[in-house]
């Protein structure tokens, strides 16, 4: 395990290099988890998504709001099939009402009646908060693949997929490398893309950045070794741990 790139000692690394590994970061979870399980793959993306959870309840908290109720019932739906307990066929129909809603919000894809009224019984009126939206849209593409997997009904898109895979990790750094630039108070000159490009590689070398990238990389390190009967444990500790410091939970809404 230590020889794969994915759990390279990150705070060793140069601005080049660690924004080499932010970039690559899902490339190289996949060549760490390539001959592992879709159980050991699932584990890994889940351990990681209950930290940007725990974030996101912690921000909302202190506006004295909650996650919008499908985030629980969704990512619920992931562990018990980890758990053996729910099979894909069974949410099928959610996994695609889910996967649409998102992208209704992402890109503006017209909704079906009955995905509109999917989506009117769970989004009506919830705040405009991206980064609980890109939980939704991480656990809905994690359902799809799943529903994908077991030959289920999915979007075109998901038709060739046969596991699991890490691509949400890219998603999510590229949301937390712009958060951390202004959480960590990193200088960007202007708009210009070099000044950008700048800014993004002086963000990786941040302790704040680099705190979340080795959150990251406990929880991929622990699910590559996680027996199942480990499986609720890990779950237990990671829904207590954020994957950004506490004091800047609330902030991250913002972005």
């Amino acid at each position: 395990m230590e020889g794969y790139a994915i759990f390279t000692d990150y705070t060793q690394l140069n601005k080049q290099q660690a924004n080499d590994w932010v970039q690559d970061c899902s490339q190289l979870a996949e060549e760490a988890f390539r001959n592992c399980s879709n159980s050991a793959r699932l584990l890994g993306n889940l351990l990681v998504l209950e930290q940007y959870c725990h974030t996101v309840r912690q921000g909302l908290a202190e506006n004295e709001e909650e996650p919008v109720p499908i985030l629980q019932e969704s990512i619920d739906l992931l562990w018990n099939f980890l758990y053996g307990t729910v099979q894909p066929k069974e949410f099928e129909d959610f996994a695609n009402d889910l996967y649409a809603c998102v992208l209704e919000y992402m890109v503006g894809e017209e909704l079906t009646d009955e995905q509109q009224e999917f989506y009117e019984n769970h989004f009506q009126d919830v705040p405009d908060y991206t980064c609980q939206w890109n939980v939704l849209s991480w656990i809905s593409t994690l359902l799809m693949e799943l529903t994908a997997i077991y030959g289920g009904k999915v979007e075109e898109e998901f038709l060739d997929c046969e596991q699991i895979d890490f691509v949400e990790l890219d998603e999510m750094f590229n949301f937390f490398s712009d958060a951390c630039i202004e959480l960590a108070e990193v200088e960007c000159q202007s708009n210009r893309a070099a000044d950008v490009m700048q800014a993004f590689e002086d963000v990786c070398v941040t302790p704040l950045f680099q705190s979340v990238v080795s959150n990251v990389q406990k929880a991929l390190k622990d699910a590559w070794s996680a027996e199942p009967e480990k499986y609720q444990t890990l779950r237990e500790i990671y829904q207590k741990n954020g994957i950004l410091p506490d004091e800047y939970a609330a902030e991250l809404l913002e972005f």
